[in-house]
């Protein structure tokens, strides 16, 4: 095989070498473009998604915060009367069916939100003034369960509590609210001043007023700076002139 024809073969397989590598780059290439444009796709889609949720979270929050509102809102004083900024009810039933309805409707269409989380929250503690504990015990209940960790949840268990002692659970109540104050307070379900405001209605409600005093007492000296501390000097010397102790309050610790 002379030079020259060497020379040739060399070229020809620089050149077949050369379209494989170009092929292969090209191949290459639309496989980048695909996988770049899917990347924007799902990064768009991704961005949508946030941008849809917080946008729908603003509204739900501002819903949310319209019904917190008009329940907290003056009622219209009697003729004559100096009116409040913001009063716009003349009885709570007219206020507290207006805003039912807005927590009502922040629920229906917010669902899954943080809002309507809380508006549910609201809903419980419409339906236990109502006398309507059924409807809110199970509220609470779903709440505490799909929300472990809420910020919120330890007002909805102090409802959830107050609740079942209202609804025939006392016994049962007071068991578990001992043993709640038999754990280390940071393995609890609620503060122990909390627990200790619980079990005395749990007490009461049985008509253990005895009981139900020793609860407060212990606040009043373990706990002076509980937010329960003042009531519960007032409710020992209740006790003490013999007056009955208790009413249900759903609300509690944050």
């Amino acid at each position: 095989m002379d030079r020259q024809h060497r020379r040739e073969l060399k070229h020809d397989r620089f050149v077949d070498e050369l379209g494989t590598l170009s092929s292969r780059a090209r191949d290459n290439q639309r496989l980048l473009i695909t996988i770049t444009a899917a990347a924007v796709v799902l990064a768009v889609i991704v961005w949508g998604v946030y941008f849809y949720r917080s946008n729908r979270e603003k509204h739900a929050q501002e819903a949310l915060a319209t019904a917190i509102t008009t329940m907290d809102s003056p009622l219209l004083p009697p003729p004559g009367g100096q009116v409040q900024p913001g009063a716009k009810f003349k009885t709570e039933k007219e206020r507290d069916a207006a805003g039912e309805k807005q927590f009502k409707d922040v629920v229906s269409k917010y669902s899954g939100s943080d809002a309507a989380d809380v508006a549910g929250l609201y809903l419980a503690r419409l339906d236990a003034a109502h006398g309507d504990n059924a409807a809110a015990k199970k509220l609470l209940q779903e709440f505490v369960s799909d929300h472990p960790k809420h910020f919120l949840v330890g007002s909805a268990r102090y409802g959830l509590y107050q609740i079942r002692i209202e609804t025939g659970e006392t016994p049962q109540v007071i068991t578990d609210l001992q043993a709640q104050l038999a754990k280390p307070a940071d393995q609890a379900l609620l503060p122990p001043d909390a627990l200790l405001v619980l079990l005395a209605h749990a007490y009461d409600t049985q008509g253990n007023v005895e009981k139900s005093r020793d609860a407060f007492r212990r606040i009043a000296t373990e706990f002076p700076d509980s937010p329960y501390a003042i009531e519960a000097q007032r409710k020992i010397g209740a006790a003490g002139a013999g007056s009955g102790l208790g009413g249900l309050q759903l609300g509690g610790p944050s």
